[in-house]
């Protein structure tokens, strides 16, 4: 839009959307011309006018959530499955030695 800067509303973090301002209007709080940031990886929490930023923290996406979740089942089921190879591996070494003490 000509003539217009985009601000934004600091109060609603929910809908960051852009709102317009002629460019010569002056800019008070709860508004800022500091655009948010748009990385899927970060929650808006908050802005710092002080600093004139945006609060945000790390996130992952849904996606990446779930490829963890599944990541974290296979690797679950392989601590399983090589902790009962390394009691049937003991129970045979048992069953080894005491053979063997048998026929000395």
């Amino acid at each position: 839009m000509e003539g217009h800067k985009a601000i934004f509303d600091t109060r609603d973090l929910q809908d960051l959307r852009p709102l317009y301002t002629p460019e010569d209007r002056p800019v008070f709080h709860p508004y800022t011309e500091v655009e948010p940031p748009t990385d899927p990886h970060v929650v808006v929490i908050g802005f710092d006018f002080n600093r004139q930023r945006w609060s945000v923290v790390s996130a992952a996406t849904p996606e990446e959530v779930e490829e963890l979740q599944e990541t974290a089942d296979t690797l679950g089921k392989s601590v399983v499955q090589l902790t009962l190879q390394n009691l049937q591996l003991a129970q045979q070494v048992r069953e080894l030695a005491q053979g063997g003490q048998e026929d000395a």
